[in-house]
């Protein structure tokens, strides 16, 4: 007897490369061929399946409520994007919800490094001790904090020596987080295997047109293999607001965003921006996380400037967001990997809302769909027994309404994480590498060991 049967469910597959109307059983967490009876029997008329969709780049340590909300988006593994590891663990483990999670610790000079011209040494001591602390990698947020190049390029360097996880917001002391920062990212980490992350951010016309950045982005991934890349398809971005004492933000992006918004660079500016709607204040309530504007953003802002984050809107081109997400290369697999939110506790977490438009639209397939947002980033991480519905991969699955866009229920390991559109409590799963168990037991989180490396998908 099947512990769950899933009846009347049109069933999308990424590996088969089919679309077809069927039942998905499962036994002990893993999918079975539908044979007979089960204990529980859900009716899915009217709902797509797919195996369970893997968000490559979200940001999880921002607030507590951050894992509930990638649940509700439909998401059975994250991969977050900063860290800090330690607090995101023990955040991970408060939630109780049930999904699989994956961090990189960012470095940040002046906190977790000496500085922007760190010397290799260090670079191999944070990627040591950021395993330890159950981190499946590293990664540089240049468009934020930047290092020198000289320094970037030691960090590549001591990543690809210890075959570790890396991914780099691309941007250091030479060059910002746009088209020049990628191709200055090329020119330093080609040959060594890395994780390119929001494509799209980096084309949004502030070199040249967007079309010309997207084509010139186009031609740095080819020449590339050993990039990994994923991009995402929301108009918003995201920003800390955080100010240093003089009240200047502390983020590079935050800077310049509200220069090229024609605001002051400053906490000043940042109200200024807050009160015309450009920029919002991110407002953490139990479970979820809103856009607070006008007065009552500055009053949050004023409340809690050493540690609040924002989001300022219409900052990504819909030209690059939908280039990225649908162009192919010439042997007609697609240009980037995944697609991804930037979103967890930033509340942008619309894969589903806006993929599923481009579905719409014509401009991928449901199958092309859940390509790039289950098996191609399975693939990603490493993870062989995801991104499937073979039988004995592991069942992982996410059911939506086509119509609405929204997830109705997901399943990690069999097991549902939301259900109706509730999310079900339950311990959570850490990826990582064997020298982040131990990390993950003292939370009494269940571990997923991982090689922890970049793999080769082209």
């Amino acid at each position: 007897m099947h512990d769950l049967l899933l009846r009347d469910v049109m069933i999308v597959d990424p590996e088969s490369d089919r679309v077809r109307q069927g039942d998905i059983a499962v036994e002990d967490g893993k999918f079975v061929e539908p044979t007979g009876s089960a204990r529980t029997v859900v009716r899915c008329y009217g709902l797509h399946a797919q195996p369970g969709i893997i968000d490559t780049h979200v940001h999880l340590a921002i607030q507590p409520a951050s894992y509930a909300m990638v649940a509700r988006a439909g998401v059975t593994t994250a991969l977050d994007m900063a860290g800090p590891a330690e607090g995101l663990l023990d955040d991970f483990a408060r939630a109780r919800v049930g999904i699989n999670v994956g961090t990189l610790n960012a470095v940040l000079p002046g906190r977790n490094l000496s500085g922007n011209d760190a010397a290799k040494g260090e670079f191999l001591d944070f990627i040591t001790a950021s395993r330890r602390a159950g981190a499946l990698g590293v990664k540089l947020l240049g468009g934020h904090f930047p290092l020198t190049p000289e320094a970037s390029a030691r960090m590549v360097e001591a990543a690809d020596e210890m075959r570790c996880y890396m991914a780099w917001h691309a941007g250091t002391t030479a060059h910002g987080s746009d088209i020049e920062g990628l191709l200055e990212l090329g020119e330093i980490a080609g040959g060594h295997p890395l994780h390119l992350p929001h494509l799209n951010a980096y084309c949004r016309g502030r070199v040249h047109s967007v079309l010309e950045e997207c084509a010139l982005a186009e031609k740095l991934i080819l020449a590339h293999p050993e990039f990994t890349t994923e991009s995402y398809l929301s108009a918003r971005n995201g920003a800390p607001l955080n100010c240093d004492a003089a009240g200047n933000p502390l983020s590079a992006i935050t800077r310049g965003t509200l220069a090229r918004f024609g605001f002051a660079p400053t906490a000043l500016g940042i109200e200024d921006a807050v009160r015309a709607g450009v920029l919002a204040v991110l407002h953490p309530s139990v479970d979820d996380v809103t856009l607070l504007g006008g007065e009552a953003g500055v009053a949050y802002f004023r409340e809690h400037r050493e540690k609040v984050d924002g989001s300022f809107d219409g900052v990504n081109p819909l030209l690059s967001r939908a280039f990225f997400a649908t162009q192919k290369r010439p042997d007609g697999t697609f240009l980037v990997d995944a697609v991804s939110t930037d979103g967890g506790g930033i509340p942008r977490n619309v894969i589903l809302e806006n993929g599923l438009q481009l579905v719409s639209l014509g401009a991928m397939t449901p199958v092309e769909f859940a390509r790039k947002t289950s098996l191609n980033p399975a693939r990603m991480l490493g993870l062989t027994t995801k991104g499937g519905l073979r039988p004995g991969m592991d069942a992982d699955l996410t059911l939506y309404d086509p119509v609405v866009r929204r997830a109705v229920h997901t399943l990690v390991g069999g097991r549902f994480v939301l259900h109706s559109g509730v999310v079900q409590h339950a311990p959570g799963t850490l990826l990582t590498t064997a020298e982040g168990r131990e990390a993950a037991l003292r939370r009494n989180l269940e571990a997923r060991i991982l090689p922890g490396i970049v793999p080769a998908l082209h």
